[in-house]
């Protein structure tokens, strides 16, 4: 009877252990485990950049940004090749295939902010986000042509300044530390170069002119203020580019003479440059973006930087030398999300990122003193001779939409007709094509003829790009017509 009452009890004790089992397992699952955490998609914002995208340190910013940023942003980087840049960007925009945040070249920002294409930035900026940058940045980014709005902020420039290769001027007979400051002096000695090399392919000077945007335009027309030259009168709102006559037949000469590299209106920038780290270019025009890529051919003479030499002795100081604000970096206003398309804006705006180019070279930031602080210069000999002077400053802004109104301009849409027939007439006088004088007073003349018609139109009016006061050694002082006709109307 016991052994039975046994069997009873136990069975009865494996049944409750059973059901204490069955029906305490799944109040373990639903309450002590966590749920499964479903993945947040990324926010992916497509940019584009003119340059930078290349260099290791940056590509390991921004994967380092899209790794560790908290908004679960993810940036894409738009690979466009640089000699086609704007011509792609155009494309890309008005067909609305255009990056989220992309650098835009300074004189299509008139443009862009008219066509619609840029978002005004003035809500996401607060006071400290605009102290940052210095007043003339402040004032260019707030320029009337802009509608009154904030579409960018520049954070750095670039500067112009005259290379030359120390020992072919000791090969010359030439005083290396004293290089020439006139276009005279200039002639002279790529001259005694060219002679002094004679037989080992050695020239005085080199034009590349096969990249005839930068390079025109940098060794023309931007170091040409430094002698008080500059295509576009601020005084009086007309163009006249009978100022170059004294630089382009410099070149002329040199060119007669022997002392130029030869096929100078097909040579790149990228081949002259190898060509000055190669020791066979005596002295050629650079900016401070040029420096990286020159270093990556490791030049193997001594070399010196100088800042562009004057028309003459009687020019020097006649101007301060143009300084460039680098492509500045916009939001699209079709971006599918604003507010990561603007955090993106303001990562490469930031003093880390910035510091990054400043420290591999890229740029000449101007924001938060970052070329002031010690132990941030990159590691490179002659970049500091780059760094802007108190010689230097940006200028205000010159017409750059007046050629959407040239009868011969095919396609209304933005692209750079305004500065394609200036180049073009350029390399014709240099190739001989067209006369020095009669080539400028034409192209001087379709210039002020395209300013009349644009003059007719709604979106340009000629009084913000006149300023009667205009001092070119102070650019930035002066105030436009326009702003001294508001304020005598209030």
């Amino acid at each position: 009877m016991k052994r039975f009452l046994f069997y009873i009890l136990a069975l009865l004790l494996c049944g409750a252990a059973a059901y204490a089992i069955a029906y305490d397992r799944p109040l373990l699952v639903d309450f002590s485990s966590s749920p499964t955490e479903v993945p947040v998609p990324p926010t992916r914002v497509k940019i584009a950049l003119y340059d930078w995208t290349e260099n290791l340190e940056v590509k390991n910013a921004i994967s380092q940004y899209n790794k560790t940023n908290p908004d679960h942003i993810e940036i894409t980087v738009m690979d466009i090749a640089a000699d086609v840049y704007e011509d792609t960007l155009n494309m890309l925009m008005t067909s609305g295939q255009g990056p989220d945040v992309f650098s835009v070249d300074n004189a299509w920002l008139a443009t862009y902010v008219n066509k619609g294409y840029l978002a005004n930035l003035s809500d996401e900026l607060n006071t400290a986000d605009l102290s940052r940058f210095p007043e003339w940045a402040r004032n260019y980014a707030h320029s009337s042509l802009f509608r009154g709005g904030i579409y960018f902020m520049p954070s750095s420039i670039d500067t112009v300044r005259l290379l030359y290769n120390k020992q072919l001027f000791r090969d010359a007979g030439l005083d290396p530390e004293r290089p020439p400051l006139t276009f005279g002096a200039v002639k002279e000695a790529a001259a005694r170069i060219s002679q002094a090399g004679e037989g080992v392919n050695k020239y005085g000077f080199a034009l590349p002119a096969g990249d005839s945007q930068d390079s025109l335009q940098t060794g023309l027309e931007i170091s040409n203020t430094s002698s008080g030259y500059y295509l576009y009168n601020y005084q009086t709102g007309r163009y006249e580019l009978s100022v170059y006559r004294f630089w382009l037949q410099m070149v002329l000469d040199m060119k007669r003479e022997g002392s130029l590299y030869p096929g100078e209106g097909l040579l790149k920038r990228d081949s002259a440059l190898r060509q000055f780290a190669d020791g066979n270019i005596g002295m050629m025009y650079a900016t401070s973006k040029d420096y990286v890529k020159l270093q990556e051919y490791m030049p193997k003479d001594d070399w010196g930087v100088t800042m562009p030499p004057v028309a003459d002795s009687s020019k020097r100081g006649g101007g301060a030398l143009m300084m460039i604000p680098h492509s500045p970096l916009v939001v699209n206003s079709s971006a599918p999300s604003r507010e990561a398309a603007v955090k993106v804006w303001k990562f490469l705006q930031s003093k880390d990122f910035l510091t990054i180019l400043f420290q591999q070279a890229l740029a000449l930031p101007v924001v938060d003193g970052i070329l002031e602080v010690p132990g941030l210069a990159p590691g490179l000999g002659h970049f500091k001779e780059f760094y802007p002077t108190a010689a230097e400053s940006i200028y205000p802004l010159s017409p750059q939409i007046m050629d959407q109104y040239d009868p011969s301009t095919v396609s209304m849409e933005p692209r750079d007709s305004g500065d394609r027939p200036r180049m073009q007439l350029y390399l014709q006088i240099l190739s001989g094509e067209r006369p020095l004088d009669e080539g400028l007073r034409s192209e001087t003349e379709r210039l002020n003829q395209m300013l009349d018609i644009a003059d007719t139109g709604y979106s340009f009016q000629r009084e913000e790009y006149i300023y009667p006061d205009f001092d070119p050694h102070n650019p930035l002082k002066a105030e436009s017509l326009e702003s001294q006709l508001s304020k005598g109307q209030e």
